[in-house]
This record gives C-alpha cells, sequence and structure tokens, in this order.
C-alpha cells in the first residue's frame, strides 16, 4: 500500500512539473508566432504546509551537526529511507544504523529546496531538490551533489506528523 501511494506521489510530482515546465516553454506551433504560457501562480500554504515542507529544513539541520537521535526522530517506527543509489532500509534501527556510519564517514553541507507540499487526509509529501558539499573524514577530497526528494508523511494517532517513506535521488555529474 505504501508504495502504491509513494508511486502515485511520484507520478503526481512529475506530473506537476512537466506540466509547469510545459507552461514556461514557447509553443512549438509551425506558424510565425510564438506563444509564450507564464507558470500558474503558487498557492500559498497553509500553516501545516509550511511546516511539513519545513521538515526537510529541519532533517538538514540536524544532518549537518550530526544530531543522529534527532534525525532518526523525525521517522516513524516502520519508516523506509530510499538512496539515491536504490538501497532500501526499513524502519527505524536500519535507517539509524546507515545514518551513523555516515555521519562518522563524512560532514555534509545540505541545502534543501521544498518545491511542492500538498496534505490529503491523514497523508502529505514534500517534494523539492537539493545542494550538498561532502567532505569525507580524511578531508580528502569534497564531493559536490545535488538531486531531488521526495518525503512522505503520516500523521500519527498523536496527531504529530512523522516521515513514513523518504527518497533521495542524485542527479549525475554533468
Amino acid at each position: 500500500m505504501r508504495l502504491l501511494i509513494l508511486v502515485l506521489i511520484l507520478i503526481l510530482t512529475g506530473l506537476n512539473v512537466a506540466a509547469q515546465t510545459q507552461q514556461s516553454r514557447p509553443s512549438s506551433a509551425s506558424s510565425s508566432q510564438s506563444v509564450v504560457r507564464t507558470p500558474k501562480k503558487q498557492t500559498a500554504r497553509s500553516p501545516l504546509e509550511t511546516k511539513l515542507s519545513r521538515v526537510c529544513g529541519q532533517w538538514a539541520e540536524y544532518w549537518r551537526q550530526k544530531q543522529l537521535d534527532d534525525v532518526v526522530a523525525l521517522y516513524a517506527p516502520d519508516a523506509v529511507f530510499l538512496t539515491g543509489t536504490g538501497d532500501r532500509f526499513s524502519g527505524r534501527n536500519a535507517i539509524r544504523a546507515v545514518f551513523k556510519t555516515a555521519m562518522e564517514g563524512h560532514t555534509s553541507d545540505l541545502t534543501p529546496r521544498s518545491l511542492v507540499t500538498e496534505i490529503s487526509g491523514n497523508l502529505a509529501y514534500d517534494s523539492g531538490d537539493y545542494l550538498e558539499t561532502i567532505i569525507p573524514a580524511s578531508g580528502v577530497a569534497k564531493t559536490e551533489l545535488k538531486g531531488n526528494y521526495v518525503i512522505v508523511f503520516k500523521r500519527q494517532r498523536s496527531g504529530k506528523w512523522l516521515i513514513i517513506e523518504h527518497v533521495w535521488t542524485d542527479k549525475p555529474a554533468q
């Protein structure tokens, strides 16, 4: 069920991005006049959408400060984290282990940018892009990364919103 929800969110996000991209491109009509479409106006975010869109920034700050417990606390007990390389980590313990290894191996300067946040009932998602500079513990060479993310949230019985699915993708170097 979660996979279906995630796939639907990814499809809808892709359609939304494609529609916005298409709206901002000139028409390829064969006439001598070119029609330029302006992007649809962004609607104001609700306070909850704003709060959820800020979770990724909070996550990045905890990551930069290597606050493992604070990062992991953002996830539901049965959450899933999918890496840019396609690895899947299920449950807080597995997520904690992979994050601990990563934090021990390097320092990160991560800057996410939320682009779309939507809520439907007890589910919500935030989608955006990021830039990241990774400095290995050895300090030898920095790596510059950029990519996209999708975070799926679920409102818990307590009313708190926690991450249930988290996907990062890396764009190939140009």
